[in-house]
């Protein structure tokens, strides 16, 4: 259909336009003008040829998703840790200490199970194949 070929088209323009805005400067230029060009000759283009041209684009949008650096304003630009004393206030700097015997704060011990852990635990279970234990409980 027309509509969804159009809003395919007009997709991959926008991702690949996105991806070239993160190219290093000195690239830019040309693979925008390249760009701008490549879609502006095709816009008389048969109906029959549109779908050849969106799987070129698409694999230029996989290469590009490969060779462009990750946009730095989204990552983070350091790592932080913050630490928190027993009154749940923000010690700074990373002045705090640790408890008393040095191990990790926890409300599961070998009284209480993790409900978390338990869950992983039958995921494995499940994904090693182990689905019951009729096996060793046998026929009653």
């Amino acid at each position: 259909t027309a509509h969804s070929t159009k809003s395919t088209v007009l997709s991959t323009y926008r991702t690949l336009h996105k991806l070239i805005r993160n190219l290093p400067p000195t690239q830019q230029p040309n693979a925008l003008t390249q760009l701008r060009t490549t879609y502006k000759s095709n816009i008389t283009a048969p109906t029959s040829s549109i779908q050849p041209l969106i799987e070129e684009a698409g694999k230029k949008i996989a290469y590009l998703r490969i060779v462009t650096p990750k946009d730095r304003s989204t990552n983070q630009k350091s790592s932080e840790r913050w630490i928190y004393d027993g009154n749940g206030n923000k010690v700074f700097n990373g002045t705090g200490q640790l408890n008393r015997d040095g191990k990790a704060v926890s409300n599961w011990n070998g009284k209480n199970l993790d409900p978390c852990s338990v869950k992983r635990h039958r995921q494995q279970l499940g994904r090693a194949g182990f689905v019951n234990n009729l096996h060793a409980k046998g026929l009653f």
